[in-house]
């Protein structure tokens, strides 16, 4: 993957104060979508009649924390997936503990759980998507 998207060192890695900020920035995200989801979840959005529209929704909700990202990051758009996977790896590593061991943080249907757990995996990686897409047209 090395070569494919210059990062140029915009987060100075994992060690660094802006990479420090970005990871408690992902798992931030992840308690707000945490409540999010468990609100959404009461409402009954995670049945396969609002699936569609559900991940439909989630490209605008995905352009705003991307915006976001850039902007705590301070990243062009070759240092956007770096950012991206930072904040990312926190969420990934929270819902696989707590789908794991609190699934009904989620909901209370075994469905439910596995719908908004999936809508998560969807939006991590609609995330890292947009970010790599940014960044190819940035070096064009």
């Amino acid at each position: 993957m090395s070569g494919l998207v210059h990062t140029g060192g915009v987060t100075g890695g994992m060690g660094s104060a802006r990479g420090v900020k970005l990871v408690l920035l992902g798992g931030a995200l992840w308690a707000i979508g945490m409540g999010g989801v468990h609100l959404a979840a009461g409402w009954g959005v995670f049945v396969p009649a609002w699936s569609t529209l559900l991940l439909a929704m989630t490209l605008p909700m995905v352009w705003a924390t991307l915006r976001l990202i850039r902007r705590v990051s301070g990243a062009d758009a070759s240092g956007m997936v770096e950012a991206t996977a930072l904040v990312s790896a926190p969420a990934l590593l929270l819902d696989g503990v707590a789908l794991t061991w609190a699934p009904s943080l989620y909901d209370a249907t075994e469905a439910g759980q596995r719908a908004a757990g999936a809508w998560l995996l969807w939006f991590v990686g609609v995330s890292l998507v947009m970010a790599f897409a940014g960044a190819r047209q940035g070096q064009r």
